[in-house]
């Protein structure tokens, strides 16, 4: 008699997992676990890919063995988390549970000016989908490894105000703003769900710039940007997903200028300087993106990257050997992405390259699970905050051609391992042949 699929998937999270445990074991690495003192990551060498693949195919298999188990009436329950992490993340209450100690649901509530029993609802919620915190005994608070991780790593709390403050707010509206807007054949920068939640006719970076709670939010908004790059830079998340700056063989170009378009406060050029010495970076965005970017700079590269107050939506004014375009586009409109590369134009001379780093979906599946499932969120992210949205491979290839011919895409590399923080980004080289 042939073998359930449940039963298979079973015996493949006990092989891969006996994987995992001997290569931690032998390496003498800790375990993984949800304590407050537990490792932050699991110490995989990136020399030892068959480790990685043990974890993930152990991962996949138990996901898929959950699905089935549970049947297929959970699968249609609404996913809550955003009420629970919303005011996890406006209330700050990590910091507020001591790192060293415990505190209780009532003091909680009474610093964050709630009732105790709402309190206890949104903790034990976090408690049991997101392992934030832990109830040692009726009533007491301490922290949970990823409790911990937001005290400690302030950006970390900063890419959780984001999605609480603009994604988790605008997906209420998201189905209204499809409603209203959806058969547009060329969507308004203001027409998505965040921009309905917040009320004014203008797009999100408008409100940035014009508004005073839209200004109040924009540096913040810029450290949650450099948050999610050192997220992908940092050496951890580069052994998984390969380091997607690193894809591109920077050390080839020998002395060049490379322009940061959108740079935000300049994590991705700091992070190119420290490994390229060759590399002379300039970053442009508007001037409340990369406001106190320069103080972030260390003192020995601050002669290499320098700061530029520029709109990607105006033509480009720098001339330089490489455009560097990371993580900006999905955020626009087809359209819109035809514009911005448009506006570069004025600047090329032949030879000249666009490097783009974003969002490249493989089509459906053509993923594993728990990939899929990651870039499949990332897009909803896309589709509440902005009139964005991840691209494939021919998305790409249609924009470069419609902004203009001369535009030759070189290569379109998918990222060279599946990522956990969402779709790892692709790389489009292309060169100016004007």
């Amino acid at each position: 008699m042939s073998t359930s699929r449940i039963v298979q998937l079973a015996e493949s999270v006990a092989r891969n997992t006996k994987v995992l445990n001997s290569y931690l074991r032998d390496h003498k690495l800790p375990l993984p676990s949800f304590e407050a003192d537990g490792p932050v990551d699991l110490g995989i060498s990136a020399d030892a890919p068959h480790v990685e693949q043990a974890r993930t195919e152990a991962i996949e298999a138990a996901a898929e063995l959950v699905d089935l188990l549970q049947g297929p009436w959970v699968a249609l329950r609404p996913i809550t988390s955003g009420i629970s992490l919303h005011a996890i993340s406006r209330w700050d209450i990590a910091t507020k549970v001591p790192l060293k100690g415990e505190t209780t649901f009532a003091s909680l509530a009474q610093q964050c000016r709630v009732r105790e029993v709402d309190m206890r609802r949104i903790l034990r919620y976090a408690m049991a989908h997101h392992r934030l915190f832990r109830e040692p005994r009726p009533g007491v608070v301490v922290h949970s490894l990823a409790s911990r991780l937001l005290v400690e790593e302030p950006l970390l709390r900063d890419g959780l105000w984001l999605l609480g403050e603009q994604h988790f707010a605008a997906g209420p509206y998201a189905v209204p703003a499809l409603e209203k807007w959806g058969a547009e054949e060329e969507q308004g920068l203001s027409h998505v769900p965040f921009c309905l939640a917040i009320g004014p006719d203008k797009s999100t970076f408008e409100w940035f710039e014009t508004d005073p709670k839209g200004r109040e939010w924009a540096p913040r908004f810029a450290r949650a940007m450099t948050s999610f790059g050192l997220l992908w830079n940092r050496p951890a998340a580069a052994q998984r997903v390969g380091g997607p700056l690193d894809a591109y063989p920077w050390a080839a170009l020998g002395r060049c200028t490379v322009v940061d378009v959108g740079g935000s406060r300049g994590h991705d050029a700091i992070y190119l300087a420290q490994r390229y010495p060759e590399l002379s970076l300039v970053v442009q965005d508007l001037p409340a993106m990369i406001e106190g970017g320069e103080e972030a700079v260390p003192a020995e590269l601050r002669d290499r990257v320098r700061f530029m107050p520029h709109s990607f939506l105006t033509p480009q004014t720098l001339a330089a050997d490489v455009y560097l375009i990371k993580h900006c586009l999905h955020n626009w409109p087809d359209y819109q992405c035809v514009r911005i590369l448009r506006n570069q134009i004025p600047a090329l001379r032949p030879g000249v390259r666009v490097i783009v780093l974003d969002g490249l979906m493989p089509p459906p599946g053509k993923m594993s699970l728990m990939t899929e499932r990651n870039v499949r969120a990332y897009d909803m992210v896309m589709l509440a905050g902005c009139p964005g949205r991840e691209r494939e491979e021919d998305d790409w290839r249609r924009i470069f051609k419609e902004a203009d011919e001369r535009f030759k895409v070189q290569r379109i590399q998918p990222a060279p391992a599946e990522g956990e923080l969402g779709p790892a980004p692709g790389l489009i080289e292309v060169v100016w042949e004007g």
